[in-house]
């Protein structure tokens, strides 16, 4: 027999092998189904929309801050969905506190696109500034993840100390430097001088304000030294109204003081403010600054269950079963099978 028709049949036999082999599993298929058939359900997905955080509960020594997760559910009822908080001490690095909330069916008896919002809360040490991180869950696999940072958590005015009746703030314009606290020299002897001081008191709020006492003490600048004090206390102030409570202090003269005006309630200082009072070189003053401190929060970040690198290294794995031609676990490796065989069955018919 000639022995290229040998080697021709050869070749082509172990072509129609290869060829059986990748229909059988499934690497050739019909051009005519499509890959991404509509006909196919989907599962339904979950994803986070949004997160807000706002202050709740005050004390003494807790703030309780609460977190609104919003879920964006799409497709497919989905349960066994997990979200969860960790807060961590930004200036220690220790976590404070952890929650772990379970999420009713997303999805049930709606459309294939909503929004749920699940609230929950966490409390922390009023004293230091936090990271709030957010997880989501589904099957005990995380989904996705947030996270914020919270500063100004001590300027939260505790239950106990809320008030609305504040020290008056003049506005801006030619009041912008009017004192809430002012003095006149009521009368003076050879090294002293009592001085009448009046304190501007307004109810913002609406509900009429009583139980209030005002604490004035004149505050010798350097020395520290308070050199006289009194206090006053107030009737109701009514929503909207300013009440100008006065007292008298006799102090050193030539001497610059600082006018400590502090307004309590029940045993609990609820307001504080400051003036001057220069009767020697003249030269003190108050340094005002803008805007008052209160919980800041930052913008939003979030990030998927997968990591970069994670996601990097599941694409090298899926190249890997590919070879040059597209063809998932095949290629260079029939190629190399067909040809041992051809060489094989040729040198068995020489």
């Amino acid at each position: 027999m000639n022995r290229e028709y040998v080697l021709a049949i050869a070749a082509l036999v172990v072509v129609v092998g290869a060829l059986s082999t990748l229909a059988l599993t499934g690497a050739v298929s019909d051009p005519d189904d499509s890959e991404t058939a509509t006909d196919v359900e989907t599962d339904g997905d979950v994803s986070l929309a949004e997160i807000t955080i706002s202050s709740e509960d005050v004390t003494g020594g807790t703030a309780t801050i609460a977190v609104d997760s919003h879920l964006e559910h799409r497709g497919d009822p989905v349960d066994n969905v997990t979200v969860v908080h960790r807060v961590t001490d930004t200036n220690s690095g220790l976590v404070e506190n952890t929650t772990e909330r379970e999420v009713d069916v997303l999805g049930e008896g709606s459309s294939d696109r909503s929004e749920t919002v699940v609230t929950d809360s966490v409390a922390v040490p009023r004293e230091s500034s936090y990271e709030i991180e957010t997880f989501v869950y589904r099957d005990g696999a995380r989904l996705e993840s947030a996270s914020h940072s919270i500063e100004g958590v001590d300027a939260l005015t505790p239950a106990y100390a809320d008030t609305d009746v504040e020290f008056h703030r003049f506005g801006g314009g030619s009041f912008a430097d009017v004192p809430a606290i002012e003095y006149a020299i009521e009368s003076t002897t050879d090294d002293r001088a009592t001085l009448e001081v009046a304190s501007y008191l307004t109810n913002t709020g609406d509900d009429a304000e009583d139980d209030l006492e005002l604490e004035v003490k004149a505050r010798q600048s350097g020395s520290e030294v308070v050199a006289d004090s009194a206090t006053v206390d107030l009737s109701t102030v009514d929503p909207g109204e300013t009440a100008s409570p006065t007292v008298d202090l006799e102090v050193p003269t030539e001497y610059d003081y600082y006018l400590d005006a502090v307004l309590w309630r029940d045993g609990t200082i609820v307001e504080t403010d400051r003036a001057v009072a220069n009767l020697g070189e003249g030269s003190l003053s108050v340094d005002e600054t803008d805007g008052e401190g209160g919980l800041e929060v930052s913008d939003f970040t979030g990030g998927s269950g997968v990591g970069t690198d994670d996601a990097d290294a599941a694409d090298d794995d899926h190249d890997d079963d590919r070879d040059g031609d597209g063809t998932p676990g095949f290629g260079a490796a029939i190629a190399v099978a067909a040809l041992l065989a051809t060489i094989a069955l040729a040198r068995r018919f020489q």
